[in-house]
């Protein structure tokens, strides 16, 4: 009984130890971001159409069965299949409604189908979800200035 008394105690002063050595000696004025090359990107996204569209394509869902769906509606916007695209959106949309990837899809769609109004909306909505990235929040943003 003694020995795992002592044996608990040492495993808990090692395992005290080891999770108050936190410092990995990194500093953070270590990282630099270019923001020259950061503003030019941000730039093409609300000039060049092209390049927005495939920043988009790049995100996609936590939700597998929603990947699956948001690749399907991805063909058919590559086709320029618009009505399929929106239905397999939509699809999607009936599953979850707290997909940054699924509204961004979804304001692109309706701002090339030519309903800005809609495309702001949607991007609106996708803006109020807690837990989208700093990127798609970025890319949502574009549909609100257009």
């Amino acid at each position: 009984m003694k020995y795992l008394l002592k044996v608990v105690a040492i495993l808990s002063l090692f395992f005290v130890f080891a999770c108050s050595s936190t410092d990995n000696g990194r500093n953070i004025s270590d990282f630099t971001i270019p923001v020259n090359n950061f503003s030019k990107t941000v730039e093409l996204l609300i000039s060049n159409e092209n390049f927005l569209e495939d920043e988009i394509l790049k995100i996609n869902s936590q939700n597998p069965s929603v990947q699956r769906i948001i690749k399907s509606a991805d063909d058919y916007l590559k086709q320029k299949n618009y009505i399929a695209a929106n239905s397999e959106l939509e699809r999607a949309f009936r599953i979850t409604k707290m997909d940054g990837a699924l509204y961004l899809r979804l304001a692109h769609l309706r701002y090339k189908q030519g309903l800005l109004k809609e495309s702001e909306s949607f991007a609106y909505k996708g803006l109020l979800l807690p837990d989208i990235s700093s990127w798609e929040r970025l890319l949502l943003n574009v549909y609100l200035k257009n």
